[in-house]
């Protein structure tokens, strides 16, 4: 079918964008391309079990990759296609370390200008029509590849409906040999049980990127190549797709399991106790949240309770001793009210110090200050205490409840908290300032 003069004039627009390729150019299409994956692999950890990507042919949880090293130099990707995901997949995962675009079907993709719009901002596609201009404008892309950009390329140039790898066309091996670039084939497995051909709504399955064997390619061999590549991706693709957490999960879980996961919320809750602006959960919660329900839990938050009475008995000490350790986003009548609470009511003032907002630090300084006695300090301390194994335990059990959905997101997670703890500190200290 002969391409319209429409789709000819958005193929014109994209092309123009990135050629002739330039330094400038190219930093920019890295740019882009970072921002794309970080917001696909956003968009893969909410709506799917999460993508993960193995490096060669042996295909175990040993062998999964925590950082891609894709290549380097020219390079070319080919991959089978089952579905829509195939796309924001790859995209997401070489993004990260390469500046990519993709080979997508004119007619498919530039229907009108705002498909043009979205298709070259949200995927970045670089379009090839279906007809005898084809290999054209796949040849036009040598200059982006030759420049350190990675070409995406589905060679069986459709989708699968049944999952079984078509024959390959050979226009990504013949631009391969033109213009001395590898090959990389890479077995896309799970995207068709996340969303397959016909679907509107993606399901919660696991998405397994296998990475085969990079080649080179010469005229002589491009026939060979592709039925070397579809085969190898073939055999890449009767291992099980494997359902596996997150990078960030698997981070912050190996952290908990660790000594210095310990130490991390030992140390932050004694800062927190003396100096430190931020809550002693903070890291509890965090560790707690991927140990399942083990007694390691029990454990983060004992180590976070202990620290955080240390952190106080040492305040209160220095100052008794004279010195006064810096109090950051604090504001005079935090300090005017514990002084007035632990005078009057020295037993119960850290009951009120769990709901109304004041850090802690400026309970231990005035405890110091009025000269507490030690084992009444002691006993003060309680519901100091009992906060913090209320939240850490909470914590603990949700996220024994929830770990199927925050295994492949638990990053998002952490990151938005973080975003908003700012806000509510920030509103704490400008209740308290007024």
């Amino acid at each position: 079918m002969p391409s319209s003069a429409a789709q000819l004039r958005s193929i014109a627009n994209i092309q123009r964008v990135y050629l002739p390729m330039s330094a400038r150019r190219l930093r920019w299409l890295g740019f882009f391309a970072w921002s794309r994956a970080k917001l696909w692999g956003l968009v893969l950890s909410l709506f799917t079990s999460g993508l993960t990507t193995f490096e060669g042919t042996d295909v175990n949880p040993r062998a999964m990759a925590t950082k891609v090293r894709l290549p380097d130099g020219p390079l070319i990707v080919v991959a089978n296609h089952v579905s829509h995901v195939d796309s924001v997949a790859l995209v997401s995962m070489i993004g990260r370390t390469r500046p990519v675009v993709l080979a997508a079907a004119a007619d498919y993709w530039l229907q009108d200008a705002a498909s043009e719009y979205l298709s070259r901002g949200s995927i970045g596609i670089w379009p090839v029509r279906r007809d005898e201009g084809g290999w054209q404008d796949l040849e036009a892309a040598g200059e982006l590849v030759a420049a350190g950009v990675v070409l995406v390329v589905f060679a069986e140039g459709s989708r699968s409906r049944d999952g079984v790898v078509q024959e390959f066309h050979t226009g990504a091996f013949r631009l391969a040999a033109e213009i001395d670039a590898q090959v990389l084939p890479i077995a896309i497995a799970g995207s068709r049980d996340v969303m397959p051909v016909g679907a509107t709504r993606p399901k919660r399955r696991p998405i397994n990127l296998r990475l085969g064997r990079p080649r080179h390619v010469t005229s002589a061999n491009i026939d060979t190549a592709a039925s070397q590549a579809r085969a190898e991706i073939s055999e890449l693709l009767k291992s099980p797709t494997l359902n596996l957490p997150g990078r960030e999960w698997q981070r912050i879980r190996k952290g908990a399991f660790s000594i210095a996961g310990l130490l991390i919320c030992f140390f932050w809750a004694v800062g927190e106790g003396i100096s430190w602006p931020l809550v002693a959960e903070m890291p509890l919660m965090l560790f707690v949240v991927t140990v399942g329900l083990r007694w390691r839990g029990l454990l983060i938050i004992s180590t976070s309770a202990l620290g955080s009475a240390v952190g106080i008995i040492t305040n209160w000490w220095l100052v008794q001793q004279g010195i006064h350790a810096p109090s950051p986003l604090t504001a005079d009548l935090m300090f005017e009210v514990a002084r007035n609470q632990l005078l009057t009511h020295p037993d119960t003032a850290f009951w009120a110090q769990m709901w109304n907002g004041i850090p802690v630090k400026v309970y231990a300084a005035e405890a110091g200050r009025a000269h507490i006695p030690f084992d009444q300090l002691v006993v003060a301390l309680v519901p100091r205490m009992l906060r913090i194994f209320i939240l850490g335990t909470g914590t603990w059990l949700l996220g024994g409840l929830l770990s199927r959905w925050l295994k492949p997101c638990l990053g998002f997670v952490q990151g938005t908290s973080l975003a908003m703890f700012p806000i509510g500190l920030w509103w704490a200290f400008q209740y308290w300032q007024s």
